[in-house]
């Protein structure tokens, strides 16, 4: 089982348009909404590739509602945490005609106090041999050392832990609670270790130091270069870059643990994150990718030694 834990969900709304023109009122062409937010893309995603899993999500208000009945048609099974912060929405209008996403992104509603209480029962369910990720911010409010401990409690119990978060809460979590698996951006790596952006593969270095095992930097459209105990690899697909890259990260994350869970090996994870985070690409809102376009970009997705 993979449980897919973010502590600031939304709900997503994509509007396609012909063209965005200031001042005008703009009637899309296509709107998508979708549960969203980090961890809930991830979850998505892990479910569109075959694997079991859980969510663990704060959802409040009437778009908490609607998050939630998002899901229900899903495989994702919801652990839903009630809070009185009111969840949040991110909108994304495409500009078809320029090619660009234009996006309004709600900043996280400052958390209650009560999440975590009912987050520690939620973990209890988490048995040896899972895999929990957690992704995206946290919101203001959190009790940061009482989230680290109970992510290090899981660890102590044999679960395997992924992150893909920044902020204050990041070197925490290196330090105390030991991830399997760090995925950060170049810029999340550069704040980490307090060192500047400009050599990926120096930061990478910097950052397994502070006793990463399993790291994986993103680099935009120069792809991704992970790192293990083995060695470390570029990996790159080599189609075009789709339209909508909203929830591509959160797409890689869900590809990298899922071969990781079924016992992958770091390269062949990269490819598979890789091609899912391209496929996602593809079409307007995270995680709709589809099987057809997902194997036509794994097969043009290739991981190599450096």
């Amino acid at each position: 089982m993979i449980h897919a834990l973010g502590l600031a969900p939304s709900l997503d709304v994509v509007h396609t348009v012909d063209k965005v023109v200031p001042g005008a009122i703009h009637r899309p062409r296509q709107v998508v909404r979708l549960a969203g937010g980090k961890s809930l893309n991830v979850a998505r995603a892990l479910d569109r590739l075959g694997h079991r899993v859980r969510a663990v999500a704060p959802l409040g208000g009437p778009l908490g509602d609607l998050v939630a009945e998002l899901l229900e048609p899903t495989g994702v099974r919801l652990v839903r945490l009630t809070t009185r912060a009111k969840t949040r929405l991110c909108l994304t209008v495409a500009d078809e005609s320029a090619g660009a996403l234009t996006e309004f992104y709600e900043r996280a509603p400052q958390a209650d106090g009560g999440e975590l209480d009912q987050l520690e029962q939620a973990l209890d369910a988490v048995e040896t041999g899972d895999w929990l990720a957690l992704s995206g911010s946290v919101p203001e409010g959190t009790d940061l050392d009482r989230l680290v401990g109970l992510l290090a409690g899981l660890r102590g119990r044999g679960a395997r832990l992924a992150v893909d978060t920044h902020g204050a809460v990041l070197p925490l979590l290196v330090e105390r609670a030991t991830p399997d698996v760090v995925k950060i951006n170049r810029a999340e790596a550069a704040e980490l270790v307090g060192g500047e952006p400009e050599d990926l593969l120096e930061l990478g270095a910097a950052v397994r130091d502070l006793g990463v095992g399993v790291l994986v930097l993103t680099d935009g459209a120069d792809g991704a270069v992970g790192w293990d105990g083995s060695g470390r690899w570029r990996v790159r697909t080599g189609a075009a870059p789709g339209g909508y890259p909203v929830g591509s990260g959160d797409c890689f994350l869900a590809g990298l643990v899922g071969d990781l869970s079924s016992g992958a090996s770091l390269p062949d994870a990269l490819v598979t994150a890789a091609a899912v985070g391209a496929a996602n690409a593809a079409v307007p809102g995270g995680a709709l990718f589809d099987d057809d376009t997902l194997a036509r970009l794994r097969a043009a997705t290739r991981a190599v030694a450096v």
